[in-house]
């Protein structure tokens, strides 16, 4: 029996009944076991006695409360823990948070600031603030004439071919960039700080990014204009019209010319409706960029720049030689306008088709002098004839390096869309989102079109027996 003060345990009785003869089996082996479980007990026993004593020995034990009372209380708590559901039981603490100012812009890079360690998921927040702040645009800048002179030797490094104006290929600032000289007609040369900072905020899958200009000095003429340099990458005039070897063009299938023709319209109803540039002024096939990675897509190039140099006059002879000046520009009623883009854009259009130049002069047989043809001459004696004589004649004008392969249909409407930016009167012509959504539903066409030309893969062949 228990004791309050744990002192007396009456255990002998009860190992005296155990031990004897009556209780224990006469199996020796049997008689071996009760006797080492018996040990255990008594061992296990001893030590609750131990441990019992000292508990109610202690002051703070209540002294109403008894061993046996105890024992129940704590097997009671001890059933309502395991079947207590899991809702009622209090949430975990969250992680601490990362500062804010950890991410601040005169801090280090996210790599060098110490997050606190809650797990992973600070990291990876941290990494996803990182891209984040990369991606957005960076400020203005405006180099110094010196570094630009630093960079290209002098300006005496080998131009770039086949550009509208001259450019060179340059490093600054740990940075592959492009340096274009454009002449300046600006008045006021402090304004272009202003313009620049609203300008380098506008960035699009299809314009090649701005990153800054020199200011020309007063002994200068010229405005310098820096841009991302844009790897394996050339203008659309080389891929159309490749001196070196005529025969070749890497846009050879009519996919990728819809392609590039869609790019096009996007870049240009972005600058149109979305960019604080009036208008892109200096449209032609000079001006667009074919990339070849990781497919083969179109950028517009020279954004800003008509901006920036102050271009709005009326063309010059020069200019007007090159089929991309729209008439009203031409006659200087007007000057460059959104207008005068769509014109330009129609002539490219054309241009894309065909594979020829906007301007060829040919020699008249007849009075012996220099006769001008333009592809939007060509483009509509094609669609003035009916049914198979049109099919006819648009074979045989589009490029014959897409070796006829290309949809009758869609080349029409293509050609349609082309001689509706290129009419005389700016205003007839279509908006380049009405444009951008004629030449979308064209690419879906010829996406289509393609899929159903291509060999199937999903053909399996038995040669076994049956």
């Amino acid at each position: 029996m228990f004791h309050r003060n744990g002192s007396t345990y009456t255990h002998s009785l009860l190992g005296r009944l155990f031990l004897s003869s009556r209780f224990l089996p006469h199996d020796q082996n049997l008689k071996s076991r009760h006797l080492s479980r018996y040990r255990i007990l008594h061992t296990h026993t001893v030590s609750l006695l131990s441990l019992s004593s000292l508990l109610f020995s202690s002051p703070w034990f209540p002294k109403h409360l008894s061993f046996t009372s105890v024992f129940l209380m704590c097997k009671k708590k001890k059933a309502i823990d395991a079947t207590a559901p899991t809702h009622l039981r209090p949430p975990p603490t969250p992680p601490p948070l990362v500062s804010s100012s950890s991410f601040s812009s005169s801090a280090p890079s996210s790599s060098s600031v110490p997050l606190v360690s809650s797990g992973s998921s600070v990291t990876k927040t941290s990494s996803q603030l990182s891209a984040v702040r990369s991606s957005l645009p960076n400020p203005a800048i405006l180099y110094p004439f010196q570094e630009l002179s630093l960079a290209t030797n002098n300006f005496l490094s080998k131009p770039l071919s086949s550009s509208p104006s001259p450019c060179w290929k340059c490093s600054l600032r740990k940075r592959n960039t492009t340096v274009y000289q454009l002449p300046f007609h600006l008045s006021d040369p402090k304004s272009i700080s202003s313009l620049l900072s609203l300008l380098i905020q506008s960035h699009h899958a299809n314009i090649v990014p701005l990153l800054g200009a020199s200011l020309p000095s007063p002994s200068h003429h010229y405005i310098y204009l820096v841009y991302s340099f844009t790897p394996s990458s050339s203008s659309l005039s080389s891929c159309l019209r490749n001196p070196h070897n005529p025969s070749y063009t890497p846009l050879d299938t009519w996919l990728s010319r819809v392609q590039v023709a869609s790019d096009m319209a996007t870049g240009l109803e972005y600058i149109h409706l979305h960019s604080p540039a009036l208008f892109h002024g200096r449209l032609s096939s000079s001006a667009i960029l074919i990339t070849e990675q990781p497919s083969l897509r179109a950028l517009v190039s020279l954004y800003g720049a008509a901006d920036l140099s102050g271009d709005v006059r009326p063309a010059s002879v020069e200019e007007s030689r090159r089929g991309y000046v729209a008439p009203e520009v031409l006659n200087r009623t007007t000057s460059a306008s959104h207008q005068s883009d769509v014109y330009a854009f129609g002539v490219l259009l054309l241009e894309l088709i065909s594979g020829e130049e906007p301007v060829k002069y040919r020699l008249d047989k007849g009075t012996k002098e220099m006769k001008q043809v333009s592809v939007i001459d060509k483009a509509n004696k094609v669609m003035k004839g009916e049914g198979d004589e049109r099919k006819g004649k648009l074979r045989r004008w589009v490029d014959r390096r897409l070796n006829d392969s290309f949809p009758v249909e869609a080349a029409e409407r293509l050609i349609q869309i082309a001689l509706k930016c290129v009419e005389q009167d700016p205003t007839v012509r279509p908006d380049m989102t009405w444009v951008a959504g004629k030449l979308s539903k064209v690419f879906l066409e010829s996406k289509m079109w393609s899929d159903r030309l291509q060999v199937p893969t999903d053909i399996s062949v038995s040669v076994g027996p049956r």
